[in-house]
C-alpha cells in the first residue's frame, strides 16, 4: 500500500511540475552587508553584463555596484569556475572554495590582505602571498601586500596571469562615496627589477613600472615582437623596425641574455615561390596573380616554407604574403588581386543638367520642376515658374525667384536657408511676404523687392492700438500680474492676445530685442541665467512691415510659493519625491501642495515608497522635475541577493511614476543620466535609500 501511495505521489509531481523550467540559482549573495557569496559559475560574459551593464531583458540575479560594502569575498562550494571582473576595490579576504578549477582576477583588489585555500582543493597552491596551481607552472596572482622591490618569478612558473601594480596602506580606511572608490587613490608599485623564468611562455598584459625587466625566454621575446610587428603590418602600410616592442619598460630598460638575431632562419629564400590558394568556394589555384570577383582566399601553401611561418593580408582587394620568422616578418614579391566587374560609378548630377550656368549667373530651365542636393555660388540666380522644390542651398548676389512658391522637398525650412541672397525680386506675392518675414525676424539686411506688393494693404493704424496684452497658460488661465512659474531648462509656453490683432502676426522681443521664439502658436518665455525680470516689448505685422507697438510688460519668474525667482538657475542635487495618488508629477507641481521629498542616504517610509518620482533642488532652492529620466534600480531581496529593474521616467512616456517592491528594505539608483530636447544626455552620482516601516 505504501509502495503504491509513493508510486502515485511521484506521479502527480511529474504532471504537476515536469514542464516547470527550473529556475537559474543566483549568481550573488549578500551576507551580514559585508561578505559577497558568489553562488554559481561566472563566465567572461557574465563578469562583462554585472560590471558594465546590461540594458537587454536577462534571467538572472543582477549585481552591480555599490561594492565597497564588501570587505569579504567567498567562492562558496561547489562552484567550479569564476571569472571575477567586478571592481572590488575594498575587498579584503578571499576565500576559495575545495571546487574550483578556475579563477581569473582581470585586476586583483589593491587592498586584498589574505586569501584562504581550501586545503582539499585538488587545482591550486597558496604559498608565500602567491596563489599557483598545484604542479606550480602558472602564477595567477599575488598579494600586493606580499610583493617585494625585487620580482623573481619562481623557475618553474610557464605562465604569468597578474602582477599588482597599486596596493593600499594596511589599515586605510574606506568611504561610501559613490563609486565605490575609496577616499585615498592607491598607490602605484614600483619594482626596482622584475625577471621572468627561462621557460615562461605567457606574461602579464601590462607589465607594472620597474626600472629593468629581465626575460631568460628569447622564444618569447622573439615570438612577442614578431606579434606586434604583424599587427601593425595588418593594420597600417608604414614598415618599421621594433625590437622587443612588446615589453616597454617606461624608466628602465629590457634585457634578454639569450636574445640571438642569428636566429632568424632564412635559408627558404629564393628569386621564385610557387604559390598555392585556397578560395571560400574551395576552388584551388596555383601561381595566378588574380582571383575572381566575389571570392577571398582562405588559406595559402608556399612551396619550401613551413605552412605554420605563411602569414597574409588583404587591404582593399589586394593580398601580401609574408614569412615569420624568430623576431622577424620578411614580405614576399607576391600579390594577388581580386578582379572587379563593377559598374562604371554614377555621377553626380551637376548644374549644367538643369540650367546653364555663363558668366557666374545660374538660369534654371523653365522645365524644371525639382532640384537636387547642389550647392554653389553664383552672381545671379533665376528660378523660372514651374521650379518649386530645392533640396541644396545657393549662395548669390541676387536671386529672381518668378515661381509661385519654393521649399525643401524633404525639409520644412524657409526659402532663404535654401537661397542665400542680398537682393530677392520675387513675383508671388505671398512668397514676397514670407520672405519679408523672415529677414525681418532673423536681422538679415537682405533687401526683398516685389512688383504686385501694395503698401496701400499695410494697416498703420493698429500702431495707434493701447489695448493691454494679456497672457494666458496653455490652458487659458490669465496669467495675473504678470509672474509665471516655469520648467528648469524648458521655456514657459505662454499664450498672447491684444484685442483688435491677429495673434499670428504679434510678436514678442525680449531686451537684448531678440525675437522670442514661437512653437504650435505660444511664445517660448526662458528664464535669464541671472534669474532677472523678463523685459517684453511687442510688434506686429501688417503686410510686408513691422510695427512697434507702444505696449512693454514685465513678466517676473516666480517659484512655487509665489515668492521671486532670484538667481541659482543651476541644479544643486537629484532628490526622489513623493506623488499622491490621483495626481501626476505636472499637476503635483503646478498645485502649492507640499512636495515630500528625500536625499540620497534618507530613509522612505514604506507607505510612500510605491510612487516615486525623479525631480531637482536648484540652488535657490526651488524645486522642479521635467524631461527624461533612465536609471537602473538595484535593491536587497528577503534571500539578500541583488535585483536589478531598468527604468525611464519622462514626460512622453507612463507617468515617470514608479515603486519599489514590498520586501525590499534598502535599494540604490545608479546610471543616471537625464535627457533634453536638443542636449547631451547629463549624469548625476549614484544614490542610496532606505525602506522604512
Amino acid at each position: 500500500m505504501r509502495k503504491t501511495l509513493f508510486y502515485l505521489f511521484v506521479v502527480i509531481s511529474f504532471l504537476s511540475f515536469g514542464s516547470v523550467e527550473a529556475k537559474q540559482k543566483s549568481l550573488f549573495r549578500v551576507e551580514n552587508d559585508t561578505i559577497l557569496h558568489i553562488c554559481s559559475n561566472l563566465s567572461e560574459m557574465d563578469s562583462w553584463t554585472f560590471y558594465e551593464r546590461d540594458e537587454s531583458d536577462c534571467p538572472y540575479d543582477y549585481f552591480i555596484s555599490p561594492l565597497w560594502h564588501f570587505k569579504n569575498i567567498v567562492i562558496d562550494e561547489g562552484v567550479d569556475s569564476v571569472h571575477l571582473g567586478l571592481c572590488l576595490i575594498s575587498a579584503r579576504e578571499l576565500s576559495i572554495p575545495s571546487s574550483l578549477k578556475y579563477l581569473y582576477l582581470p585586476e586583483v583588489p589593491p587592498g586584498l590582505e589574505e586569501v584562504r585555500l581550501n586545503a582539499k582543493n585538488p587545482y591550486y597552491r597558496w604559498e608565500d602571498g602567491t596563489l599557483y596551481n598545484r604542479d606550480k607552472t602558472q602564477l595567477y596572482f599575488m598579494l600586493p601586500s606580499a610583493v617585494d622591490s625585487v620580482l623573481q618569478i619562481p623557475e618553474t612558473v610557464e605562465q604569468v596571469w597578474t602582477i599588482p601594480d597599486r596596493c593600499y596602506q594596511k589599515g586605510l580606511s574606506f568611504s561610501r562615496i559613490w563609486e565605490g572608490y575609496p577616499e585615498r587613490s592607491p598607490e602605484d608599485i614600483h619594482y626596482s627589477k622584475i625577471v621572468f623564468p627561462k621557460h615562461c611562455k605567457r606574461y602579464p598584459e601590462y607589465h607594472p613600472s620597474c626600472d629593468s625587466l629581465i626575460l631568460l625566454s628569447d622564444s618569447a621575446v622573439a615570438h612577442s615582437t614578431m606579434e606586434a610587428l604583424w599587427g601593425r603590418e595588418c593594420t597600417y602600410d608604414e614598415k618599421f623596425s621594433c625590437p622587443n616592442s612588446r615589453f616597454h619598460c617606461p624608466s628602465g630598460y629590457v634585457d634578454c641574455p639569450n636574445y640571438d638575431v642569428r636566429k632568424r632562419d632564412t635559408s627558404w629564400m629564393r628569386e621564385s615561390y610557387r604559390l598555392t590558394c585556397v578560395t571560400d568556394d574551395g576552388d584551388t589555384l596555383v601561381g595566378v596573380d588574380t582571383i575572381p570577383s566575389g571570392r577571398s582566399i582562405q588559406s595559402v601553401k608556399i612551396a619550401g616554407i613551413a605552412d605554420e611561418n605563411v602569414r597574409f593580408c588583404e587591404k582593399n582587394g589586394r593580398y601580401r604574403f609574408y614569412v615569420a620568422t624568430y623576431d622577424t616578418l620578411y614580405q614576399l614579391p607576391l600579390e594577388v588581386y581580386e578582379k572587379t566587374n563593377l559598374p562604371e560609378p554614377k555621377l553626380e548630377p551637376t548644374w549644367s543638367e538643369f540650367g546653364e550656368v555663363k558668366d557666374s549667373v545660374l538660369t534654371i530651365r523653365e522645365d524644371v520642376d525639382s532640384l537636387p542636393d547642389l550647392r554653389g555660388s553664383f552672381r545671379k540666380v533665376i528660378i523660372p515658374k514651374r521650379t518649386h522644390y530645392l533640396e541644396g542651398s545657393i549662395k548669390c548676389d541676387s536671386a529672381y525667384l518668378y515661381c509661385d512658391s519654393l521649399k525643401s522637398r524633404y525639409y520644412h525650412i524657409g526659402v532663404c536657408n535654401l537661397i542665400d541672397a542680398r537682393y530677392y525680386y520675387v513675383e508671388n506675392e505671398e512668397l514676397y511676404l514670407s520672405i519679408k518675414r523672415w529677414l525681418m525676424e532673423k536681422k538679415q539686411s537682405a533687401v526683398a523687392y516685389c512688383p504686385h506688393a501694395d503698401v496701400r494693404k499695410r494697416n498703420m493704424t493698429l500702431q495707434q492700438n493701447t489695448n493691454k496684452p494679456v497672457w494666458k497658460d496653455m490652458k487659458g488661465n490669465v496669467i495675473k500680474n504678470f509672474t509665471y512659474n516655469r520648467p528648469i531648462r524648458y521655456g514657459a509656453l505662454l499664450r498672447l492676445e491684444i484685442e483688435g490683432m491677429d495673434p499670428k502676426d504679434l510678436c514678442v522681443l525680449d531686451r537684448r530685442k531678440r525675437f522670442l521664439r514661437k512653437y504650435d502658436g505660444s511664445f517660448v518665455i526662458e528664464l535669464e541665467y541671472d534669474g532677472r525680470n523678463a523685459e517684453l516689448e511687442y510688434a506686429v505685422w501688417t503686410y510686408d512691415t513691422l510695427l512697434p507697438l507702444q505696449q512693454k510688460d514685465t513678466l517676473i519668474p516666480v517659484k512655487r510659493d509665489g515668492t521671486p525667482w532670484g538667481k541659482g538657475y543651476d541644479i544643486k542635487e537629484c532628490v526622489l519625491y513623493y506623488v499622491p495618488k490621483g495626481m501626476t508629477r505636472h499637476t503635483l507641481l503646478e498645485s502649492k501642495d507640499s512636495i515630500m521629498m528625500w536625499r540620497s542616504g534618507d530613509t522612505i517610509p514604506r507607505r510612500y515608497a510605491n510612487r516615486l518620482a525623479f525631480g531637482f533642488i536648484l540652488k535657490n532652492g526651488e524645486y522642479n522635475s521635467s524631461g527624461t529620466m533612465v536609471f537602473d534600480v538595484l535593491w536587497l531581496d528577503k534571500r539578500k541577493y541583488f535585483r536589478k529593474e531598468y527604468l525611464i521616467s519622462s514626460d512622453n512616456r507612463e507617468s515617470g511614476i514608479w515603486g519599489i517592491p514590498k520586501q525590499c528594505k534598502e535599494f540604490w539608483v545608479r546610471g543616471i543620466k537625464e535627457y533634453w530636447p536638443d542636449c547631451i544626455a547629463r549624469g548625476y552620482s549614484s544614490m542610496h535609500f532606505y525602506v522604512g516601516k
